[in-house]
């Protein structure tokens, strides 16, 4: 890690905790899509921290959008540049899909909750509109989509979809129509909103990447009639859910380094997302926990048939470590 890294991730931490964030430890593993978790109340946040934020691979946005959308939680990066040049401070740009901010916009978010007004994808510079206010305003003044339409030089078509805030707006016509309508209409970006209708949970493209412990992990949670998600990029290999906490789950051997390393990250995390946490195990013996964390070894899992079988384990594990 490079020392501009080092540094940007020890102020995002800092200034997470200035703003009163519980944050899990950093999630040093790799390959991990997010270094931090941060909560404050219902605000649940996946933080990726990169100097230069073209870094971030498709793989890893696509890895990140999943397991925000499983703990409802927002996806965000806060880098300080792209190959182009430095971000803009007050500008959200989009990588991937995912928000991405400077650290100084950042801490006015999470501090004084002053969010972006504008921001920068493929196509130009936009801005959040209030959809239902342009809508009563051109009503009040007894104009149709069409004469709207034509003062701004757009089809009446994208009149409609702005009031519907179905359609991003861009910069130059948002205030075109604050001038004709005299009116204000942009608003800030709520950054920390999210909309989770349409975004699916997904296992990987072929079954066959999974690796086979993982794979029959995957298997059980889903027997148990649990939602699950698969991922190679993340402090935990396995999450699951029905109705209560998730379970988020590290997959290995005992004689692993890399499991042991992740126990305080999986702990850590479970604690900021308020989920459960449990080890599985392919050895034949086993110790009842790890860290506290209760440990169940593969061949258990045959003897499980209900999520609350699973929970009683894990709560008599726990209390026994």
């Amino acid at each position: 890690m490079t020392r501009a890294r080092t540094q940007l991730i020890d102020d995002v931490v800092h200034n997470l905790e200035q703003a009163g964030f519980a944050l899990s430890s950093q999630c040093d593993v790799r390959p991990s899509c997010f270094d931090l978790v941060a909560r404050k109340g219902s605000k649940l946040i996946l933080i990726k921290i990169l100097v230069n934020i073209d870094a971030l691979s498709k793989e890893d946005a696509h890895a990140l959008q999943l397991v925000a959308h499983f703990f409802n939680a927002t996806p965000l990066i806060v880098g300080g540049k792209t190959r182009r040049g430095i971000l803009e401070e007050g500008v959200l740009y989009k990588r991937y899909g995912i928000s991405s901010i400077t650290p100084k916009s950042f801490l006015r978010m999470i501090a004084e909750e002053e969010m972006p007004r504008e921001f920068i994808q493929r196509g130009g510079r936009f801005v959040a509109i209030d959809g239902q206010g342009l809508r009563e305003t051109r009503l009040s003044q007894s104009m149709t989509t069409e004469e709207l339409a034509e003062c701004v030089q757009v089809s009446a078509r994208a009149i409609l979809a702005y009031e519907r805030n179905e359609m991003d707006v861009s910069t130059e016509i948002a205030h075109e129509l604050e001038e004709v309508l005299e009116t204000d209409l942009i608003i800030p970006i709520d950054v920390m909103h999210r909309d989770f209708v349409g975004e699916p949970i997904t296992r990987p493209d072929s079954v066959r990447a999974i690796p086979d412990l993982e794979r029959r992990v995957n298997e059980f949670f889903e027997r148990l009639g649990m939602r699950v998600l698969w991922t190679d990029r993340a402090p935990f290999h396995v999450a699951a859910k029905e109705d209560g906490p998730a379970v988020i789950s590290g997959v290995g051997s005992l004689r692993s380094r890399v499991l042991h390393k992740r126990v305080e990250i999986l702990r850590s995390v479970s604690d900021v997302t308020e989920s459960d946490t449990v080890i599985i195990v392919e050895e034949g013996k086993a110790e009842e926990s790890l860290s506290d964390i209760p440990v169940i070894r593969q061949v258990e899992l045959e003897e499980i048939d209900e999520p609350r079988d699973l929970k009683k384990i894990m709560e008599e594990r726990s209390r026994s470590g």
